[in-house]
């Protein structure tokens, strides 16, 4: 790619997506690219395969094997596309067709590229879920694709991608949404077919972690330019532009081994807009700390700084991590419980009732929906409970009954002193504005034809009993609280990117001033910068006024940097429950081991525990007889496993409880092993 700039014309304006973007990928290697939303990334990977709608202008070349895509005919695309480069995209529901078997829809793209008679087509259908490391990969071609978990999607995309054993590889955030376990296996695969293939593989992400893990170098992008580029170790361990080090400085890590956290970093300000004309300054001069005279009127050119090591700045040696200000850190030490705000004894929710072969006696035929099971846990006042695990583990199912949405069948849920209701409509209103729940998607919460004051000031008017004038001016200062400025307030949720749209979720959240706060993956799609910011947003909220959160992710890293306590589930059963720094230091449970294995670490230097679990999450209809975990255990003991389900063993302090059969101490050994 040598200096692309894509223009898009359109009815509300110009928009310039790429402005100067160059990089190559070679063959056997993977080439990284990262960036918050909005810099292009997706865009300059578009450009490869020649994707762009609309009225378009593209300058500057890409050349695939010497040869400029754009001198190709239209009618030589498509043996270019699935041919010779392949793409996996962000989200594999979109990517498959929902009316098709997926067995069918990947025959299809061997016989539009392949010259294969049926039975060749079937055998090498087979071989590609073999490939990915699909299991029964001769009959889970028959499946629809909602029959299909994300992680066995997402494999069943990159199968398609790979049946033409592709030169060019592009994965577009392939790995978002997917928990750490199925993220693991799909970076493995990726590692795999790098060495395997030797395809040259261009990942576009803008998870660190992920990006230490399997690249070989990385190119970073801000406002459509390529800004700097490095070989992976060198970029985490010496980069040369503010950018990168602002980005690397947002991303959580693992405490020290004092004990340490170190607080996140936040990049001020947003991305450079793509309908403004490209200026003669550096384009990250408004949000750089240390932007000079020269910045702002002089564009810098890439500078070479060694082999494979370029960097768009004009003041490159006073590049240095602590220019986004002291690092911050805070001994991890358990605080004060005190009182319990919310207590759950017994939680339990299913979902249809018991089948029998002849409506109402014979064989049980349809066990019920098992969502959650004997879930137990307390929130203390000024707490954060973090609740982790795998897709299909119950960790929404826990949310939406405290909230009430989904109200549970059996089981305690106590405010303080009061029981709550199962169903929201039969709390009192003192209790629904002591209850707010932020949502996953913020599009699918806010509503689009309605300006954000709205969201804001009913929450005001309903549960705070302000008047009009009262709860605009609350609205404001909500607004002031989440970093954005009052102006928003006027705008509609689609004149906001992804992360102020969650930022005003939150600041809705906060409205009622509530005792809980229930926080359902409310970060996992945003960038690094915007997920800095959200997180140290509900840190100090939580130390001003004392609220309490149980916060539901599937990122260990930002579960430990925000949790005080931890509830580890596994197919709606609780398999460790305990404070964070005992579950997520010293993890007993071989399911909390095996999450923590799993979890992508920013340093491509690191060298984890590898324990990867075979197969899946077992079926929200399983019934168990022995311990829940039994099926996928590394460290599974024999018989009594399957047959008996396991104790509930206690760490010292008496705060720290593990479900398994193993003893303590066989747990402890066996890790320190590394058996």
């Amino acid at each position: 790619m040598e200096h692309l700039a894509v223009t898009f014309f359109t009815p509300r304006g110009t928009v310039r997506a790429v402005r100067d973007a160059s990089f190559d990928v070679r063959r056997g290697e993977v080439l990284g690219v990262v960036g918050e939303s909005g810099c292009s990334k997706s865009t300059a990977a578009f450009a490869v395969m020649g994707y762009f709608p609309g009225v378009t202008q593209v300058d500057g070349r890409v050349l695939f094997e010497g040869q400029d895509i754009a001198d190709l005919e239209a009618d030589e695309l498509p043996h270019l596309r699935g041919n010779l480069i392949a793409m996996v995209y962000q989200d594999p529901a979109t990517a498959l067709n929902p009316t098709m078997r997926v067995g069918p829809q990947l025959e299809e793209v061997l016989r539009e590229h392949l010259d294969l008679n049926p039975q060749q087509t079937r055998r090498r259908t087979v071989e590609l879920f073999e490939s990915v490391k699909l299991s029964d990969p001769e009959t889970v071609g028959r499946r629809y694709p909602h029959e299909l978990s994300g992680g066995m999607r997402q494999r069943v995309v990159i199968a398609m991608a790979l049946a033409c054993e592709p030169d060019l590889l592009i994965m577009d955030e392939p790995t978002t949404g997917l928990d750490v376990t199925t993220e693991a296996i799909i970076l493995e695969l990726v590692v795999d077919l790098k060495q395997r293939t030797k395809a040259g593989i261009l990942y576009v992400s803008h998870n660190l972690g992920v990006i230490a893990t399997v690249a070989d170098r990385v190119v970073v992008m801000y406002g459509g330019e390529t800004v700097e580029e490095a070989p992976v170790r060198e970029l985490f361990k010496d980069s040369k532009h503010p950018y990168t080090t602002g980005l690397l400085n947002c991303v959580p890590r693992p405490p020290g081994e004092s004990g340490e956290v170190v607080q996140l970093s936040r990049i001020p300000g947003t991305v450079y807009s793509a309908n403004d004309t490209t200026p003669d300054s550096c384009l990250f001069v408004s949000r750089c700390p240390i932007a000079q005279e020269s910045c702002g009127t002089q564009a810098p050119p890439l500078q070479d700084f060694g082999p494979g090591h370029l960097s768009r700045c004009l003041h490159p040696g006073d590049v240095t991590p602590r220019i986004w200000g002291d690092v911050e850190t805070s001994v991890e030490t358990e605080r004060v419980r005190g009182e319990p705000v919310l207590t759950s004894t017994g939680m339990r929710r299913f979902y249809g009732n018991l089948g029998r072969k002849y409506i109402f006696f014979g064989p049980r035929v349809r066990p019920p929906v098992r969502a959650v099971t004997g879930v137990d846990f307390q929130v203390g006042l000024g707490r954060t409970l973090g609740i982790v695990g795998e897709s299909g583990s119950g960790k929404t199912a826990v949310a939406r009954a405290i909230v009430g949405l989904a109200p549970r069948d059996r089981g305690g849920l106590r405010l303080r002193d009061q029981g709550l209701a199962p169903a929201v409509e039969s709390r009192t209103r003192e209790q629904r504005a002591a209850m707010r729940m932020v949502f996953q998607n913020p599009q699918a919460s806010l509503n689009p034809k309605l300006a954000i004051r709205h969201a804001i000031v009913r929450a005001l008017r309903k549960f705070s009993r302000l008047s009009k004038r009262e709860s605009q001016q609350r609205a404001a200062e909500l607004l002031q609280a989440v970093g954005l400025d009052p102006a928003y307030l006027d705008r509609r949720p689609g004149e906001l990117s992804g992360g102020e749209q969650q930022r005003i979720a939150i600041a809705g959240a906060f409205a009622a001033a509530p005792d809980i706060v229930v926080a359902d993956e409310a970060v996992s799609a945003l960038d690094v910068s915007v997920q800095a910011q959200v997180l140290n947003l509900l840190r100090s909220h939580q130390q001003e006024t004392n609220a309490s959160y149980v916060f539901i992710t599937h990122d260990l890293g930002v579960v430990r940097y925000l949790s005080d306590d931890i509830l580890v589930l596994y197919a709606g059963h609780v398999a460790e429950a305990g404070p964070a720094n005992k579950v997520l230091n010293a993890p007993f449970h071989p399911y909390t081991e095996s999450l923590m294995s799993a979890a992508p670490i920013p340093d491509p230097d690191a060298e984890p525990t590898v324990i990867r679990l075979s197969g899946a999450v077992p079926t929200m209809r399983a019934e168990f007889e022995g311990c829940f975990f039994a099926g996928r255990c590394p460290r599974k003991m024999g018989p009594v496993c399957d047959d008996t389900p396991p104790p509930v063993r206690t760490a010292p302090g008496g705060d720290h409880a593990i479900y398994c059969h193993i003893p303590l101490d066989e747990l402890a050994q066996l890790q320190v092993d590394g058996i």
